[in-house]
């Protein structure tokens, strides 16, 4: 059983971008996992997953810059941008703390942050799990993904719309989160997950208006030694079902630590 487990927060400023990690970490663990949130979000999203797997490894959750934690940003920040300053933060704080290569987790917005780090930035990853990712061919409108984040929030906990709001309204400014929407629906993940070096698992929450079926088979098609999977919930399935995506990332843990034959 793990040791006592330490509370801290890393952060990695790389060309006035900001990356700020909440780190809990059991003594002596030899996994990571790093967590990406979504568009307007922060690591909050990610807390009730973070408490399943903190037992079992280092749990990085990351205030992308711009959001939650990271200072105020003036300047718009692209798909590209974002994940190479995870993949910094990740050599910084993770690989550089002496740690294995991670498993890296992102919902929504941050499905296409982590896909872009996997294609751009080998060796910062073991597996990609993608939860919700948003903008399939055909959606790729701000009116569209709105009207559906809409119909998705009747559903959600009132504590995750409730985290959700203040995040995006008041950690967030509004011309900033604006901004990053038209990268939401422009970045093509499609085209990107398939340079993927490392097995991707693709997720969704099984009443999920956001990433339809058919959009998450098929970018789990696209990337090589890529699966899905479903579990309960909504967009936010990592709130509804922390269970079931902690095993997927327990699963990933496991596989990494597998001789190879």
């Amino acid at each position: 059983m793990p040791g006592t487990i330490t509370r801290h927060v890393d952060r990695t400023r790389d060309g006035g971008l900001t990356v700020v990690g909440h780190v809990r970490a059991p003594a002596g663990t030899d996994r990571c996992v790093v967590l990406v949130h979504g568009v307007g979000s922060s690591a909050r999203a990610f807390t009730r997953l973070g408490d399943r797997l903190v037992a079992h490894g280092a749990v990085h959750a990351v205030d992308l810059p711009g959001f939650g934690a990271s200072p105020f940003l003036r300047h718009d920040v692209t798909i590209a941008e974002h994940a190479a300053a995870v993949a910094r933060y990740i050599g910084e704080h993770v690989l550089g703390a002496g740690l294995p290569v991670p498993v890296v987790v992102g919902h929504s917005m941050g499905a296409q942050v982590v896909g872009q780090l996997l294609a751009d930035h080998p060796g910062t990853a073991s597996t990609g799990v993608l939860i919700g990712p948003t903008a399939e061919p055909g959606s790729r409108t701000i009116a569209r993904q709105a009207g559906r984040l809409a119909a998705d929030a009747v559903g959600e906990r009132p504590r995750t719309i409730a985290v959700l709001l203040v995040d995006a309204l008041v950690r967030c400014t509004l011309p900033y989160y604006l901004a990053q929407l038209h990268h939401v629906v422009s970045h093509r993940l499609e085209d990107v997950l398939p340079r993927s070096t490392v097995p991707v698992v693709v997720v969704r929450g099984a009443r999920d208006p956001v990433a339809p079926e058919r959009w998450v088979e098929a970018l789990a098609a696209g990337a090589p030694s890529g699966r899905h999977r479903t579990v309960r919930g909504r967009h936010h399935a990592m709130d509804a079902d922390p269970a079931g995506v902690a095993e997927i990332v327990l699963e990933a843990w496991r596989a990494a630590e597998r001789p190879i034959p």
